[in-house]
């Protein structure tokens, strides 16, 4: 009888332990940053959302390309404060997309994350000149009255054709048998469209008059703004890393993967502040040389029965920064 009573005890705890745990956590945890606190009407500000892979194995997330198609991936939410701190809805953003994909039509691309690997993705709010041509900047904040608010997105992968691809649906009608994501490790569990936290933001009317000291101050963020890219190509790498910019909002990391011929090209996108607004340009470098003459010579070597010739023909471990260009 007392074992009786301690085995119905343990069995009572233990289903009571289990319903309490998340035995099944999110495999994403996504974060919203906005560095300024207040903000005006029509104000361009930059924000940052963080996709975090929180799972112990590898898997592929949808990302944007700079122009769309279709559904957005990403959904701005609004929420006005009252004094009490309630919440009340009063702005989400449109999910069909109205960007001009007459020069460049796209739907979304794949980015592979490995256990606690971040993928960030900024975002200019109110960048109205390249809303209709850069996903950063689609977003638009309504005409508002001053106050206090807050700010949320919403991830959105199962408005993608693709989405199977890198999700596994699960929901309580139809459950994924563990045997089957055992099967698929790059693919996530996906219960439902992820939000992020909410990040209360004050409006005000007018944008303050504030005099941009990084156009006196830091040689790099002059040559920006004024848009003079020849010297950014020739002194970035030199100035890029020595202080903060201002003038620069965001440099993307480069690709995933290169090329492996040589010579080969990577290339990624700055967002810059420039006397005629915010400036996508494009950065592109060369990897790896190849030394032509050296080349031609070889190939003689190679004709009279050596099999190696005895110098390098190519430099692995070389780059060099060729073109930038506004896009």
């Amino acid at each position: 009888m007392a074992h009786a009573r301690l085995m119905f005890f343990i069995c009572c705890f233990f289903s009571g332990f289990v319903f309490s745990m998340d035995l099944r956590p999110n495999e994403l945890k996504i974060t919203l940053e906005i560095d300024q606190k207040s903000v005006a009407n029509k104000e361009i500000f930059p924000m940052r959302l963080t996709i975090e892979n929180v799972s112990f194995h590898r898997g592929t997330i949808l990302i944007p390309y700079g122009q769309n198609k279709g559904k957005s991936l990403f959904q701005l939410r609004v929420f006005q404060l009252d004094s009490l701190g309630n919440y009340s809805l009063v702005y989400v953003s449109p999910i069909e997309l109205t960007m001009d994909t007459s020069a460049y039509a796209a739907t979304e691309g794949f980015w592979q994350l490995e256990p606690k690997e971040k993928y960030i993705q900024p975002f200019i709010i109110n960048d109205r000149k390249n809303a209709n041509k850069r996903v950063e900047s689609m977003f638009q904040f309504p005409e508002l009255n001053e106050g206090n608010y807050a700010v949320q997105f919403l991830y959105l992968p199962e408005n993608s054709s693709y989405f199977r691809y890198a999700f596994i649906q699960d929901d309580a009608k139809d459950p994924i048998p563990d045997d089957y994501v055992d099967g698929y490790p790059d693919h996530f569990r996906w219960e439902g469209s992820f939000a992020s936290n909410f990040v209360e933001l004050s409006l005000k009317k007018k944008v303050a008059d504030v005099e941009h000291s990084h156009k006196q101050h830091c040689r790099l963020c002059t040559n920006i703004y004024r848009e003079n890219w020849s010297f950014v190509k020739r002194n970035w790498d030199r100035l890029y890393k020595k202080e903060q910019h201002k003038a620069i909002r965001w440099v993307y990391n480069g690709p995933q993967a290169v090329l492996s011929s040589l010579p080969t090209y990577a290339s990624f996108t700055a967002i810059m502040e420039t006397q005629e607004g915010i400036d996508y340009v494009s950065f592109t470098y060369q990897l790896g040389k190849i030394f032509k003459f050296r080349s031609r010579a070889a190939s003689l070597f190679h004709l009279v029965g050596f099999r190696r010739a005895p110098f390098r023909t190519s430099k692995v471990n070389w780059q060099k920064l060729i073109r930038v260009v506004p896009i």
